[in-house]
């Protein structure tokens, strides 16, 4: 039985992908650049902005293109943001099982925080750790370690849901369970592709029937 839930954020509970879409052709924009596809930008995303950033600006430093993004992205990064199909009534689930929670996340930390806070969230996680916290990330093993030092839980009685490699690998490398959904970045058959995850969902509410025995409204 799991005691602690452990959430990866964009992707998995929430989806943003409009507002860093919309930044990353505002600072393509700014250095007079081609803007990406949603789709491309989609594809881009994982494992932190800086990836996400290197990936798309392979000719531009960071020291460039992160200042831009993160100014567009803080003017705009609540405007159609939403909460993924089901997630509401899983956290409600799992909070009424006494289940602790917390997000473990590669987005800039007080990002994390403040969309979780925006979409009246908060109130079901112990704590959001995000990358710039604590200068690391997924999937270090430390930075595992360090939420579940903070919630004060067993990685023994501790499972990672997510919708990416990034997630499955943190789970690998802190020997934690990772159950894996495809609401974000990779459709079933690219996680399939990509790791050697078990427990590979379509959406949440078949994770959250097949593991918890929930059905979610």
């Amino acid at each position: 039985m799991h005691n602690t839930v452990l959430f990866d954020l964009d992707g998995t509970l929430i989806d943003q992908f409009d507002a860093i879409h919309k930044s990353v052709n505002y600072t393509q924009r700014k250095l007079g650049i081609a803007e990406s596809s949603f789709i491309k930008v989609k594809q881009a995303v994982g494992g932190s902005i800086r990836l996400t950033l290197g990936r798309l600006f392979d000719n531009h430093s960071l020291e460039e293109t992160l200042p831009l993004f993160k100014e567009h992205f803080e003017s705009i990064m609540m405007e159609d943001v939403f909460i993924l199909p089901g997630v509401e009534s899983f956290l409600s689930q799992l909070y009424n099982q006494s289940i602790n929670m917390g997000v473990l996340t590669n987005k800039i930390g007080t990002h994390a925080r403040a969309t979780i806070d925006f979409l009246k969230l908060d109130s079901y996680f112990q704590y959001v750790l995000g990358a710039e916290d604590i200068g690391l990330k997924k999937p270090n093993p430390v930075f595992t370690d360090h939420i579940l030092k903070l919630m004060d839980a067993s990685r023994d009685t501790t499972c990672i849901i997510g919708d990416s490699p990034f997630d499955y690998q943190t789970g690998v490398e802190a020997n934690i369970p990772v159950y894996l959904v495809a609401t974000g970045t990779h459709s079933v058959e690219a996680l399939q592709k990509e790791t050697d995850c078990q427990f590979i969902y379509d959406t949440m509410h078949s994770l959250a029937k097949d593991q918890f025995h929930f059905n979610l409204s």
